[in-house]
């Protein structure tokens, strides 16, 4: 970070700046106070998810790479914070788990200024040094989770050192004597799923950070009722219509508690002048009738502790699903596919489900459940439960998928309906990469070390952070390196360029009981195609 300015009086800032460049000729930037917090939406699957946080970093244009001029960084990888995001879950913020509820990143001094990208760094998985604060909690790795049965998984994060992208969609603004308190969302229950590369259980993390404001967000808080609290798992969703969107916005998801049933919907943004924002929340668990609730106001300013919308008790209805599989593999393989369902009453599509694609296979990790049956509507319009009315003319069983990834947009949607216990397949429509598919022409080789041992392999595709796609590279192992070109990624031209394609890739093999990986970022394609060259190493 650059030499700061404490917040002071305005006059007296003002003073202090003219008096300075009077004497010196040079101009000093003047700071505010930044505050960052990580949060996370629940999975139930896991008892511990770590990951170890050692850098953030900021910029005024959404597109920047991250080797960039201009980025605002905060480097604590001297000391960094290995963090357990499944205590993070109900609306709780790290800050709620230290004694003095100090933010993960607190009293940052930024540039006064418009922000419109941040990026969070975690330490990487395959480091062969693991870091101070892992070690300390007996971790085998910087990022790793222990499933609800007590087993152990790594979590390979791709690609880590070109940090996770955010790019808010209100940019945040500095200003002098201001404190701006934002919180990252980590979204387990639907970011990381088990996966076995190499026939051992692992976890992979497609990290879509949510971001907040703080100070601009509401709350909703509520209870379900069902006859076992633990048997459906119960996901409930804050989703809002958005001007300019075909299908409402999920802004936050949570789980209910599965002894008491409560749930926490915290934070809820609030954007612009307005003080006031209306959601809808659709609840749904496995083998339960989905159930939505209309028009709940919520206030800015309101927290869990005051000022939250309380929707009181929900009861939920057992139900009947059918399951989904895609047909066949999908490129590209960092994709997933969002579920819709909509109301007779109301033409905005609802998300009911949405599940990413296990980027090894291209396909679902296991097939999806989807209710066979209608929804049940409340509204809350005058401030407490009305209803619930069956919605007469959705379709049971009758949901379409769209698919969508990170540069590609989404697709249009295709059908998928099925009845009580049947499976159903089906075949998303193609993401097109746009305005040019462009393409990476990559030489991997690998030491000699580790030609006899390794006989397994994938490359990984990378943008921000999040998978864009992946390819087995067993051929190519077994043959001791060579070229592959990855085709088809979104990208411009020199008449037509695309702001911020900028990849990274990630290759790994395994065998003999060792893994290696190597990765490379800012593979520039937002004119033209690119190249890259890698070697697999200890």
């Amino acid at each position: 970070m650059k030499a700061k300015i404490k917040p002071l009086h305005l006059a007296a800032v003002l003073f202090l700046l003219l008096l300075l460049t009077g004497c010196t000729g040079e101009k000093i930037a003047p700071y505010g106070t930044v505050d960052v917090d990580l949060m996370d939406s629940e999975s139930l699957e896991y008892s511990h998810v770590y990951i170890t946080v050692n850098k953030i970093a900021f910029h005024a244009s959404p597109d920047a790479s991250p080797n960039a001029a201009g980025w605002e960084v905060q480097d604590i990888s001297a000391h960094p914070v290995t963090i357990n995001l499944a205590q993070l879950a109900n609306g709780k913020l790290y800050a709620d788990t230290t004694a003095y509820n100090t933010p993960l990143f607190s009293d940052l001094e930024l540039p006064i200024g418009t922000y419109r990208q941040i990026r969070l760094y975690l330490a990487s998985t395959e480091d062969a040094v693991l870091s101070p604060s892992a070690l300390a909690l007996g971790l085998k790795y910087n990022n790793q989770a222990t499933f609800e049965d007590g087993t152990d998984a790594v979590v390979r994060i791709p690609n880590t050192s070109e940090g996770i992208k955010i790019v808010p969609e209100t940019p945040f603004v500095v200003a002098i004597g201001k404190r701006v308190r934002l919180a990252l969302d980590f979204n387990l229950m639907d970011d990381m799923f088990a996966v076995y590369p190499d026939g051992q259980i692992e976890c992979i993390m497609k990290p879509r950070l949510g971001y907040f404001d703080l100070g601009s967000a509401g709350a909703i808080k509520g209870k379900v009722t069902f006859g076992n609290l633990a048997a459906p798992y119960f996901v409930i969703k804050a989703e809002e219509v958005v001007s300019g969107k075909s299908c409402r916005v999920v802004r936050r998801t949570t789980t209910a508690n599965e002894s008491s049933g409560e749930f926490n919907l915290y934070p809820l943004p609030i954007f612009g002048n307005n003080t006031t924002a209306v959601y809808d929340i659709l609840l749904r668990g496995d083998n339960v009738q989905t159930t939505i609730v209309k028009n709940v106001k919520v206030h800015k300013g309101a927290t869990l502790l005051a000022g939250a919308v309380n929707l009181g008790t929900i009861p939920m209805n057992p139900g009947s699903e059918f399951t989904a599989q895609l047909q066949d593999p999908l490129h590209p393989s960092g994709a997933w596919v969002n579920f819709y369902q909509t109301l007779s009453t109301d033409p905005v599509p609802f998300e009911v489900r949405s599940l990413h694609l296990n980027p090894y296979t291209g396909r679902f990790s296991h097939p999806i459940g989807l209710s066979s049956e209608g929804i049940r509507v409340y509204d809350f319009s005058t401030g407490s439960l009305s209803g619930p009315t069956n919605d007469a003319t959705t379709t049971p069983g009758g949901f379409s998928a769209m698919a969508e990834a990170v540069l590609y947009g989404r697709a249009s949607g295709v059908m998928v309906s099925g009845t009580a216990g049947s499976t159903a397949t089906f075949t998303p429509n193609s993401l097109t990469a746009q305005p040019t598919a462009n393409r990476i022409g990559t030489s991997i080789s690998i030491s000699p070390s580790l030609q006899t041992t390794l006989n397994k392999g994938y490359l990984f595709i990378t943008s921000g952070g999040l998978i864009i796609d992946c390819y087995q590279m067993d051929a190519l192992i077994a043959a001791g390196g060579g070229s592959y070109t990855v085709q088809n990624l979104p990208g411009g031209t020199a008449v037509n360029p695309l702001p911020g394609a900028y990849y990274g890739l990630n290759v790994m093999g395994w065998g003999g009981g060792q893994v290696a990986s190597e990765s490379l970022f800012h593979i520039d394609l937002t004119t033209g195609n690119g190249n890259a060259a890698l070697t697999l190493m200890k």
